[in-house]
C-alpha cells in the first residue's frame, strides 16, 4: 500500500510539473488562430518609391463607428494598459499600423524621411489629423507619446461608399505622387504623398553606376538618356554618355550625344557630332534623320531636307510615315 502511495504521490508531482511546462509553452509559442479584424498589407510604387501600409481590418458589424466606436478628439486614457493618457485612433485595430516609405517624401507638402513610421489619426467632424510616429512597433495608440512625433498633418475626410471591412488604397497615382487612403463605414481619409522621383533615380544612377552595372556602355547611356528626357542634369548626361562613348563607341551613344549638346544650345559642337555620325555611320538612317532634325531646329530647311530624305531612303518601314509628313512639312516652308 505504502508503495503505490508513494507511486502516486510521484505520478501527481510529475503531472504537475509537465502541466506547469505546457502551459509555459503554450504562453511562449503564441500559436496562429484566425483574428476577428486580419491582418492586411498594402505597397504601391511610385516612381521609384515603395510605400506600404500594414494593418489589421474591423469590420462595421452594425455598429456606429464614428463619434461612437471611434470617438472624436483623442479615446481616454486606460489606467490599466499603456500610458494611460488620452491617446489618438490606431487607424486599423491590434497592433501599430504602420506605413513604411523606401525614399524622402512629402506629406501634404510637408517633408517626410524615408523609414517606417506608427501611423495614427484623431478624428473630427469636420477635419483629421494624420500623424506620423517614429514609434511603429508598440501595440496600438495605448502607448502614444506626442514627443515621437514625426509629422502631423490635417486633411479633410470624404463621404464615401459604405466600406464594410476597413481598408487603404492608393488613387489619383502619377510619376511623383499618389493620394493615400483609410476607407472605413461612409468615410475616405485621404493624404497625399510626393516624391521627388526625378532627383531619387539621378541619386540612384550615381550609386549603381559605381557597382555592377557601371561596367557596361549600356548603363552610362541609359543613364544619360533618363537626364535628356527628363530635362535635368544635363551636364551631368554629357559626361555620362561621353563615358558610354569610351566604353564603346556606336551610333546609339554618339548619338545620344548630339541630343544633349543640342539640349544645351551647344549648337556647333552638336552640328559637329551629328556630322561625324554621318560620316563614320553612312548606312545608318537614324543618323541621317537625327542631322536632319538638328538642321531644322536651326532654320536651315534646305540642308534637313537633304538628310530626312537620305533618312527616309534607308529607314525601315514603321519610320517611313513619319519622315514623309515632317518633309512635306518642310517643303511646304521652304
Amino acid at each position: 500500500m505504502s508503495n503505490k502511495r508513494k507511486l502516486s504521490g510521484g505520478f501527481v508531482l510529475v503531472f504537475a510539473i509537465l502541466l506547469t511546462g505546457l502551459f509555459a509553452t503554450q504562453a511562449l509559442a503564441q500559436l496562429q488562430t484566425p483574428r476577428v479584424s486580419p491582418y492586411s498589407s498594402i505597397t504601391q510604387r511610385i516612381g521609384i518609391t515603395d510605400v506600404t501600409i500594414t494593418y489589421h481590418r474591423p469590420g462595421v458589424k452594425d455598429r456606429e463607428i464614428w463619434g461612437e466606436l471611434v470617438p472624436y478628439g483623442k479615446a481616454p486614457g486606460n489606467p490599466n494598459f499603456g500610458s494611460g493618457n488620452p491617446h489618438p485612433w490606431r487607424a486599423g485595430a491590434n497592433e501599430n499600423t504602420t506605413i513604411s516609405f523606401t525614399h524622402d517624401v512629402t506629406i501634404e507638402g510637408k517633408p517626410l524621411a524615408a523609414g517606417t513610421y506608427g501611423l495614427h489619426m484623431i478624428p473630427g467632424k469636420t477635419d483629421w489629423t494624420v500623424i506620423f510616429s517614429n514609434n511603429s512597433t508598440s501595440w496600438g495608440s495605448f502607448f502614444y507619446d506626442e514627443s515621437e512625433d514625426a509629422l502631423r498633418v490635417t486633411v479633410t475626410p470624404q463621404e464615401a461608399e459604405h466600406q464594410e471591412w476597413l481598408r487603404y488604397g492608393f488613387e489619383e497615382l502619377s510619376g511623383n505622387s499618389a493620394v493615400a487612403f483609410l476607407h472605413w463605414e461612409n468615410l475616405k481619409v485621404p493624404f497625399k504623398i510626393g516624391v521627388n522621383s526625378t532627383e531619387i533615380v539621378i541619386n540612384n544612377f550615381k550609386n549603381k553606376l559605381r557597382s555592377t552595372p557601371g561596367f557596361n556602355w549600356q548603363s552610362w547611356n541609359q543613364a544619360a538618356f533618363y537626364c535628356l528626357q527628363n530635362n535635368v542634369h544635363l551636364d551631368l548626361a554629357e559626361k555620362w554618355v561621353k563615358k558610354s562613348i569610351s566604353m564603346n563607341e556606336n551610333a546609339n551613344n554618339r548619338n545620344l550625344l548630339g541630343y544633349i549638346l543640342m539640349a544645351q544650345d551647344k549648337k556647333d559642337d552638336a552640328l559637329q557630332v551629328f556630322q561625324e555620325n554621318v560620316e563614320k555611320y553612312p548606312d545608318n538612317w537614324n543618323v541621317h534623320d537625327s542631322m536632319g532634325e538638328a538642321y531644322g531646329k536651326y532654320g536651315q530647311k534646305k540642308k534637313a531636307i537633304q538628310y530626312y530624305k537620305k533618312a527616309l531612303s534607308l529607314a525601315p518601314q514603321n519610320q517611313k510615315s513619319r519622315i514623309e509628313g515632317i518633309l512635306q512639312k518642310l517643303e511646304q516652308e521652304s
